[in-house]
Order: C-alpha cells, then sequence, then structure tokens
C-alpha cells in the first residue's frame, strides 16, 4: 500500500470513529510512526484544521477551534435541542458541557479526575444552586459576564424557567440535560447508564483530559471560571 493510501486510511478511520486504537488496529496504529506517512497526515491537519494526538495507545482526531466541517458548531447545538431553539439554549448546553467536564476534572490534586460516574440528580442540584447564585448577586455576574463575554443572567433565567419534575422533554431540566449528554455521548466522550440516570466518562475522555487538554495553565482557567465569587463553589 502506497504512504498516501495508507495516510487516507488513518484519517478515515480517524474521521468514522474519532480514534484508531493499537489493540484492534495494530498494523494501522504502527503506519502512523512511519515519517513519511506522518507528513501527508500533517498536510491534511494543516488543510483541513485538526491534530492528531497520541495517548496511552490510541490516536485521536481533535477538530481546531472554530472548525465548522469537523467540529461543534453554535448551530449544531442549537439543532440538538430543536429547529427553533434560540442562541441562549446553545450557550447553556454549552455551559452544562463545561460543567460536566469540571465535576469529573476538577481536581486540585496531581490527578485531577475527580469521580468515575455522576448522577443526573446530582448534576440538576449543583446547577440549581450555582444559577440561583447568579441570579441573586446581579453584580458579580456582570463582572464575570464581562471577562468571559458570556450571558450568565440570561443563561440562568432559562434554566429558571424549566420544569423541575422528572420528565425529559426540551422544557425540563432532566431534558436539556440529556440533550447535553447525548451531544457528548455522540462523540464517544460519556456514556448515559442506569436508563440515562447516570453519567460515566469514556476512556476516550479520560485520555483527552488528563494527557493532553488539562495542562496547568487550563486547570486554573477552569477553577477560576467555575469557582468565582458569583459560581463559588
Amino acid at each position: 500500500m502506497s504512504d498516501i493510501k495508507t495516510a487516507l486510511k488513518i484519517y478515515r478511520k480517524l474521521l468514522e470513529k474519532g480514534q484508531l486504537d493499537r489493540e484492534t488496529e495494530g498494523d494501522l496504529f504502527l503506519e502512523f510512526r512511519n515519517v513519511e506517512v506522518r507528513a501527508i497526515l500533517a498536510e491534511f491537519e494543516e488543510e483541513l484544521d485538526f491534530k492528531t494526538i497520541e495517548v496511552a495507545g490510541s490516536l485521536y482526531l481533535l477538530p481546531n477551534s472554530g472548525n465548522g466541517v469537523l467540529g461543534f458548531t453554535t448551530k449544531d447545538i442549537r439543532e440538538g435541542v430543536a429547529t427553533d431553539a434560540k442562541l441562549v439554549d446553545a450557550y447553556l448546553l454549552s455551559y452544562i458541557s463545561m460543567f460536566i467536564l469540571y465535576l469529573f476534572y476538577g481536581g486540585r490534586n496531581r490527578n485531577p479526575k475527580q469521580r468515575e460516574f455522576l448522577r443526573i440528580s446530582k448534576l440538576i442540584e449543583e446547577l440549581d444552586r450555582r444559577f440561583s447564585m447568579a441570579l441573586a448577586d446581579s453584580e458579580q455576574a456582570k463582572v464575570l459576564e464581562e471577562k468571559y463575554a458570556l450571558n450568565f443572567t440570561r443563561i440562568a433565567e432559562l434554566w429558571e424557567s424549566k420544569q423541575d419534575f422528572e420528565e425529559r422533554g426540551r422544557k425540563t431540566k432532566t431534558g436539556t440535560i440529556l440533550n447535553t449528554c447525548r451531544l457528548l455521548e455522540r462523540e464517544n466522550l460519556l456514556r448515559l447508564v442506569d436508563d440515562d440516570r447516570e453519567l460515566r466518562p469514556t476512556r476516550k475522555l479520560d485520555d483527552l483530559m488528563l494527557n493532553y487538554y488539562l495542562d496547568d495553565s487550563r486547570v486554573e482557567e477552569i477553577k477560576e471560571f467555575f469557582e468565582g465569587a458569583v459560581l463559588d463553589a
């Protein structure tokens, strides 16, 4: 097989599954180490705006920020809610996604992973508490809004407007969280288990968060974002 065909095969596997594992695709995984194949993939990365990283026996395809072809766009997130969803709906799902990652990987020691699972009911409790605090302290909310260019007050109001009982429609808190989780599940980052009552991170998410995304500066930025005065932990 020529180097270009090998590179295309690796790219196709990554595109289809988001990852390529040495355990199941040993020969193709080793071809990634081939200098010529890697050079061709580097050209793909530059042209198509993504990265290929190797972590713990797996290759992962990571779209760069703003990649509207391979990555999530605001439009994708809105459509994950409903065809007539508003921009604030997408912002709420984005915030919930970030908060889920914080609850799993916001630890203060050398291993930032804090838990192996998260109950949906617990997530709702935490979001209720934080959004209530945001609405109760409008001045501090404005400070964070200016710093992060994100309308916390409007997002909190949308959350508070949702029904509180355990149904799964779009206008309920449970349904909103499940919509968020399914977007992440689609990318093989989370698993919903126990009849959609519990979240568990996948090995892919562990690999990416613990070995790529969470350098010291990112950990501090995440802590500052979620442990500020308005959304104090």
